[in-house]
C-alpha cells in the first residue's frame, strides 16, 4: 500500500507519540471509531474453552513418579455429597493398616456439620474460609485436634470453608455412611 499524506484532519504525532499511528492515514482512525464494539463471548463458549484449555494442560503434564499420586481441591471428581446440606467430602488418601484417613472437607456458605462425639480423635487445618466450632472461630491456616471422647458442636460456616482433616479410618468409613446418593 502506497503511504499518502493525512489530508486537513490528520496530523502526524509529536515527539514522543505513537510512530505506528503516522503511517496511517486520518480514515483509518475513524474506521476503527466506526466499528461495532467487541462484546464478551457467551458463557458457555467460555467455559467449554476453559475446560478444553484444562484438558490439554493435564495431558501435557507429566506422568507421576511411581509411589507418587496427586490431587487438587478444585477437581470436581472424588467427592462425596453428605446427607447434611451443604458438606461435601473428598477422600485423598486411606491406610487401613494404620486405620488412617486424610480428607478434604467443604461446608458451603451457611452449611452446619451435624454434632457429634468423638469416638477415635482427628485433627485439622483450616485451608480457606472460616468455620465456627464450639463458638471458637478458626480461620484459614488454624489447627484443631480433637481427642477421642470429645464433643463437636455447633459447626457452622457463615462464609464457607475449606479444611484438610486427618482421621482414622474407622471414623471415616463411618462417616460415609451418610453420603448422598447421587442426584439425591
Amino acid at each position: 500500500m502506497k503511504r499518502t499524506k493525512p489530508e486537513s484532519g490528520g496530523r502526524r504525532p509529536r515527539r514522543g507519540g505513537n510512530p505506528a499511528a503516522a503511517e496511517f492515514p486520518a480514515e483509518f482512525a475513524m474506521l476503527a471509531y466506526a466499528a461495532p464494539a467487541a462484546s464478551a463471548p457467551a458463557a458457555g463458549i467460555k467455559r467449554a474453552l476453559l475446560a478444553k484449555i484444562t484438558a490439554e494442560k493435564r495431558a501435557r503434564a507429566p506422568r507421576a513418579a511411581r509411589g507418587w499420586r496427586f490431587d487438587s481441591v478444585g477437581r470436581t471428581d472424588g467427592w462425596f455429597a453428605m446427607s447434611f446440606p451443604g458438606v461435601r467430602m473428598k477422600e485423598l488418601s486411606l491406610d487401613l493398616r494404620r486405620d488412617s484417613a486424610l480428607v478434604l472437607v467443604e461446608i458451603a456458605r451457611g452449611g452446619r456439620f451435624p454434632d457429634h462425639e468423638h469416638e477415635f480423635a482427628d485433627e485439622g487445618v483450616i485451608l480457606s474460609g472460616s468455620v465456627v466450632s464450639g463458638g471458637r472461630r478458626l480461620g484459614a491456616g488454624d489447627y484443631y485436634y480433637a481427642a477421642p471422647g470429645s464433643s463437636h458442636t455447633d459447626i457452622v460456616s457463615a462464609e464457607g470453608c475449606t479444611a484438610l482433616v486427618h482421621l482414622s479410618a474407622t471414623a471415616w468409613r463411618d462417616l460415609k455412611t451418610h453420603v448422598r446418593p447421587a442426584g439425591a
